[in-house]
């Protein structure tokens, strides 16, 4: 096994430099201006037969909120050595996130939208985790054609599987559901998230007037962190919610 692992790994570095050579003959970066007109050009028709209705003019398509606070998120990352992908996910209007004042703050309108629960697309995630060089979620901004073509492939691809996603994520319980598989078989990370798959719970719980779960969840969120205040902040509140 480990020597097909590394007849493989050595394939895709022979994969990467070709690429990064005939990147360098080709290069003619795609500039923000530029980038912001095809992604409207090829994204935003695209998610929108998802039910992504909204686009912010940069990089970020959204839905509405729905009766359960949940409103489906795509956003476009722009990443090192001229490219880019995506990550999706939810953004609630019952959970706030927490500024460097200490503050909480609501994500309820269009311009406050921010994926709470954060996912990858699952070529880049797997790609992160496995530290590989290939990464079919990848967009090229070397150069137009590139850009163009690579968006496309991205996006057609993916587009079956958040909308699916989107279906088994639509209600507060499939929510709960999700969040605790997230927890039971984390994903690759480096470091810690700053929104945890814990803190979402403890809000989701709140919101059923669960006290005694949302106060577990939360404080399993802070458990690596020693910043009581915040803690406190988050628990008053679910205190209030609840």
């Amino acid at each position: 096994m480990n020597f097909f692992r590394k007849i493989k790994d050595l394939f895709d570095r022979r994969k990467a430099i070709n690429e990064i050579y005939d990147d360098i003959k080709n290069l003619d970066e795609v500039l923000l201006e530029k980038r912001l007109e095809i992604l409207n050009e090829i994204a935003t028709p695209k998610f929108a037969e998802i039910g992504l209705n909204h686009w912010n003019g940069k990089y970020l398509w959204f839905s509405d909120f729905n009766e359960d606070g949940i409103k489906f998120v795509v956003e476009y990352n722009v990443l090192k050595g001229f490219g880019g992908s995506f990550s999706f996910g939810i953004c609630y209007d019952f959970i706030p996130t927490i500024s460097s004042q200490n503050k909480l703050i609501y994500h309820k309108t269009d311009k406050s939208t921010k994926i709470i629960y954060y996912k990858r697309f699952e070529g880049w995630q797997k790609s992160y985790e496995n530290n590989s060089r290939i990464n079919p979620d990848r967009i090229s901004t070397v150069n137009e054609e590139k850009f163009k073509k690579s968006l496309k492939n991205v996006i057609e691809n993916n587009i079956p599987k958040l909308k699916k996603w989107f279906e088994e994520n639509k209600t507060i319980e499939q929510n709960i559901t999700s969040l605790l598989g997230e927890i039971k078989n984390p994903t690759y990370e480096i470091g810690r998230r700053t929104i945890s798959f814990e803190y979402i719970l403890g809000f989701i719980n709140a919101r059923n007037n669960d006290f005694d779960s949302a106060e577990f969840w939360i404080n399993k969120h802070f458990d690596s962190s020693s910043d009581e205040v915040e803690q406190n902040l988050v628990l008053e509140k679910l205190k209030a919610n609840c």
